[in-house]
């Protein structure tokens, strides 16, 4: 009975004993606030990336409807929006450049899957690179640019609803419309 006494009275000194109760709080929350933050981090560098991909487009499509640059090739293309691009590791071998007309009396063809390198297989997808019929006038023609990125961090799909591959590689997409002036 003695020794019930004495571990009951033990037990009742542990639970009122308040030493390290900051400790448990800190061990449940650290880890939380960290992933937050570096989620935070990792999203804000791809959405970077993602901005900087869609300036480069800008850019190289401004050189095309300006007429510095032909429409000679989905390579050429590709070369141009990469030497544009910012913080996009080794973007020539991640990139797909589409270019194809649209059809403005039905507007079809701007639906399809979009094309995409796939790592796994080392498949590079079928693209259409058409700078239109001959380059007529006034036809509008469509730019889809797919990109991928490994993730800065991999927390990202944690927090956003971002494309991410089944390698957890990050696909940035961007698309541009542009109509060939004449010259």
């Amino acid at each position: 009975m003695k020794h019930l006494c004495a571990i009951t009275h033990a037990l009742w000194r542990f639970r009122r004993n308040d030493a390290g109760a900051a400790t448990v709080e800190f061990v449940i929350l650290f880890p939380l606030v960290l992933t937050m933050m570096l989620g935070a981090i990792d999203l804000g560098i791809t959405m970077l990336r993602q901005v900087m991909l869609d300036r480069a487009v800008d850019m190289t499509v401004r050189d095309v409807r300006l007429g510095k640059i032909g429409t000679s090739g989905s390579d050429r293309m590709s070369d141009l929006i990469c030497s544009n691009a910012m913080l996009l590791p080794d973007c020539n071998s991640n990139i797909t450049v589409e270019m194809m007309p649209v059809n403005t009396s039905d507007f079809t063809g701007l639906d399809g899957p979009f094309p995409c390198i796939d790592d796994q297989q080392e498949i590079t997808a079928s693209v259409t690179f058409n700078p239109g019929a001959g380059g007529a006038e006034q036809e509008l023609m469509l730019l889809r640019i797919c990109v991928i990125a490994e993730p800065f961090l991999r927390v990202t799909g944690l927090f956003s609803g971002l494309d991410i591959n089944p390698d957890g590689k990050l696909v940035l997409t961007s698309r541009s419309v542009f109509v060939n002036e004449p010259r």
